[in-house]
């Protein structure tokens, strides 16, 4: 009988708590895309990224005329027509050419690999910059529903299946925090807001 006592005692304590217990879910997949400083940071590194395909464009026909250069002096180098020594010049040059195409070579690597760096760096600080001020919102707003916990409903399992299967809509917060998220967005200049 003091057993049953206990267990009931237990049960009883565990679904008062579970009562108190709030649970809120937000689409942190949905707020990160609909916030209006990741639009801006995307649009930010597409624009890097068109500058560094730009440049990389620039250096390789830069390339391409130096190896042609290369090829016609080689080819003179070869040329029997020529003297001795006007092949031996043009060999010289030849030589000198190639030096010019591996060095343009290897800054076109160079410049490559360090931009990407570079685009990858600049896309998390980014993010991080992002996901701080979401995760401060989403703090925000747990403190103000006086919820225990907020869950990612767009989060997805080891198996790619929703880890939050279902939830009451009333306990979504996302479209509130989108609405405090963007509040902050520059608005504007209208006729009637001069006014």
């Amino acid at each position: 009988m003091k057993t049953l006592f206990t267990l009931l005692s237990l049960c009883f304590a565990v679904s008062m708590a579970a009562a108190e217990l709030r649970i809120a879910v937000v689409d942190l997949d949905r707020v990160f895309k609909e916030y209006y400083k990741s639009r801006i940071a995307e649009e930010f590194l597409t624009q890097q990224a068109e500058a560094a395909r730009i440049y990389m464009g620039q250096m390789s026909t830069q390339l391409e005329s130096l190896r042609a250069e290369a090829r016609r002096l080689g080819t003179n180098a070869l040329n029997p027509g020529l003297s001795d020594s006007a092949r031996k010049k043009a060999a010289d040059d030849a030589d000198e050419a190639m030096a010019k195409v591996k060095a343009k070579e290897t800054e076109i690597t160079l410049y490559s690999n360090e931009r990407r760096r570079e685009l990858l760096r600049l896309e998390q600080a980014k993010r991080e910059e992002i996901i701080t001020d979401i995760r401060n919102e989403v703090k925000r707003r747990a403190n103000i529903g006086n919820f225990a916990f907020v869950l990612d409903s767009s989060g997805k399992s080891a198996n790619n299946l929703p880890v939050v299967l279902i939830h009451p809509q009333k306990y979504d917060i996302s479209d509130a925090v989108i609405r405090e998220l963007n509040r902050s967005a520059a608005k504007p200049v209208t006729p009637e807001s001069k006014k």
